[in-house]
């Protein structure tokens, strides 16, 4: 997986933090979502655009995990969160 990614956060979410844990609701399709740590920590880092090179180098140096397995993770779960509408991936190359 050798292409970055600029990362931002979609508009319509409406959040609240749990015991550490973000608990939201999708305004426009009434989606509950659930956020664990590890991706209420993610959610929290791209509250402004940014590489998804750069997420997964901080969270495999905090984490103590294997760089390769880390981007692998935090991938796929940008890709979930993308097919529901909360997030923009796009190529770090590509224009605006």
């Amino acid at each position: 997986m050798g292409e970055d990614f600029i990362v931002h956060r979609r508009e319509g979410l409406i959040e609240a933090e749990v015991d550490g844990e973000l608990v939201a609701l999708h305004v426009d399709n009434g989606t509950c979502y659930g956020f664990n740590v590890t991706a209420t920590q993610i959610w929290a880092m791209i509250a402004e655009p940014k590489r998804m090179s750069e997420l997964t180098q901080a969270l495999a140096a905090e984490f103590d995990v294997d760089p390769q397995t880390c981007a692998a993770d935090v991938h796929d779960l940008l890709k979930d969160l993308e097919a529901d509408g909360l997030v923009e991936m796009r190529h770090a190359g590509a224009a605006s």
